[in-house]
Formats: C-alpha cells, structure tokens, sequence
C-alpha cells in the first residue's frame, strides 16, 4: 500500500510548497530525502503547528483545559534533568495561574484539572525506541494515551541502541514511523517530536571517540519524522556533532561514563533545545501573522490542499 508523503520546505522566511511522494512502506526507505530546516534547529518545525497553537491559545488565556506534553524515553528523560530545565524555561515563559506547571510519572490518564499545564517524563534507564514499539501495540495503551488527551509527544530514544547492530537505517525508520502512526490513531490532535540522542563516546585503543553507528541513527530518526510528519531536533547537533561528549566531559558538563550529564549539563543542553522550540514558535506566529493564517497540518497529514506560492 502506498502513503503519500507531503514534505514541506522552507525558503525565505515564510514560503510552503507541498512535494509527493509514494512511499511503500513495506519497502526500503528512499535513500535520500531533501529537506531544508524550517527553523534554527528544528527539522520540519511545521509538524509542531497544532501545539504552537494551543501555547498561543494559553498566552491569550483562551486555552479552557491543561496543555499535555508526554515525553518517552530512556534515562536521560526519566532523570527529568533536561524536561525539567524545559519546564522552568516554559514557567518563566508563559507565567501565571493559569497555567500552573507540574511534572508527573504516570503513564495513566491525568485527572482534568484547568489550573494545570502537564509534562510527563516518561524515561526507562537503558530503554530502547523499541520499547515503545511493544507498548504502542497494546490496546489498552493506547486508550491510556487516547484518554490523556496530549497536545505534544515526544520520543527520544537513541543512546542505548546506537552501539546495537540488529537494526538498519531501513529498518529503524519504518519502526518509528509505525509508533507514530499508532500514536496518532489515539491522539489525532496531538504533535509529534523525535529527539535524536546526544553524542555518546566509547573508549578504544585511540581514546574516547564517538559511536559509530551515530550518524546511521540520527539519518532513520530524521527520515522517520519526515515520513510521520514530526519535527525532529539533535542533542547531537546541538552539543557539537562528534566527539563534542569528549569536551562537555571536561567542562563539567558530562559525565565520567560519557553517557550521561551533570545536572548543570543537561540544564544546558534544555536550554539550546528550548531557544530553539521558542525561535521556531515565535517564527511560526509571525509568519502566519504576515500571511493571515496558520499553517495547516492536513497538508502533512495527507490531505491534498491547494497551495498558494509567495515570494
């Protein structure tokens, strides 16, 4: 069966065009994708339309129910280090009663509460994407996520299994984008981010030198949101590209196990992913100012709209 994928580009500032393409999804995944970033650091931003919208809703003081973030992942989300550093970021942002930020571990619906703007770290120290994989295949999850009610979802998995080799750009690809759609089925209305891990060192005869197999990760998770329409956004990237683990260690940043962060690190890479979730905000709102209208997320989704050019 074939899915037609629409990608969007961006030129400029503020120009869309919709490009197809078939996609067999029992087959490879085309070798190459040509995306240009929409945002600085975000990949495909676009795909996060619906959520930057309900944080607009929350500004004006016209959202009347909880925005829901849920974020799952392995241990870096479950320290709730770097969620929390977003969170405190998004407190000093969008202040006042309402809403009221608070954090919670439960993979259990949350109770309707209108005072309240939830983030959900949902880590397991050493999980792999593919945990999620089993637990989306469950109907009694989905129902759970369904009752939830989430404006935003985010998956960020990558440091356990980018020193596996059970898996391909191919294969790791389709398995991201079958939990995405899975997801979507129980939140239609809910974004979607995919998170690409951070550089991970790994000692040798030369020293500590970044996984090799990172590079190969990052291309299936950065096709995948593309092909779910998913934004997507690299710890990786953002800290250095390889071997930048290496410097954040001697800065007191890293670890010693060149795995993990300091408290201090993971604040500081929350606050280079957050610069850029806000860049790519504050772009969207003034480029539907300019063009009176938001951007529209059927056309990610697969539903063919006319779309009007601009120089």
């Amino acid at each position: 069966m074939l899915k037609t994928v629409f990608l969007l580009l961006m030129t400029g500032t503020s120009v869309f065009w919709p490009i197809f393409m078939a996609v067999p999804l029992d087959g490879p995944v085309p070798a190459t994708i040509l995306v240009r970033e929409d945002g600085k650091g975000i990949t495909n931003g676009v795909a996060l339309d619906s959520f930057f919208r309900q944080l607009a809703a929350i500004e004006s003081r016209s959202r009347l129910r909880p925005i829901r973030i849920m974020q799952y992942g392995d241990s870096h989300t479950k320290a709730d280090l770097f969620t929390g550093a977003v969170r405190k970021n998004l407190q000093r942002d969008f202040p006042g009663d309402f809403p009221r930020l608070v954090k919670s571990t439960s993979y259990g619906p949350m109770s309707a509460d209108t005072k309240t703007l939830v983030y959900q770290p949902l880590g397991i120290n050493g999980a792999r994407a593919k945990r999620l994989r089993d637990m989306s295949e469950s109907a009694d999850f989905l129902r759970s996520v369904s009752q939830s009610r989430p404006d935003l979802i985010v998956i960020a998995y990558g440091t356990n299994e980018v020193t596996d080799g059970d898996w391909t750009v191919d294969s790791y690809s389709r398995m991201l984008v079958g939990i995405i759609t899975r997801l979507r089925s129980a939140a239609p209305e809910a974004s979607f981010l995919i998170i690409g891990p951070p550089d991970r060192t790994v000692p040798g005869s030369g020293g500590w030198t970044s996984a090799v197999r990172m590079p190969l990760l990052l291309e299936a998770q950065h096709r995948a949101a593309i092909l779910a329409a998913a934004a997507f956004w690299s710890e990786y990237d953002a800290m250095g590209g390889a071997g930048s683990m290496n410097a954040w260690v001697a800065r007191g940043l890293g670890r010693f196990d060149h795995v993990h962060f300091t408290a201090v690190g993971y604040g500081k890479l929350a606050g280079l992913f957050y610069d850029d979730l806000m860049n790519a905000y504050r772009s969207g709102r003034s480029s539907a100012s300019e063009s009176g209208n938001n951007l529209d997320l059927r056309v990610m989704r697969g539903v063919p709209l006319t779309s009007k050019k601009s120089n």
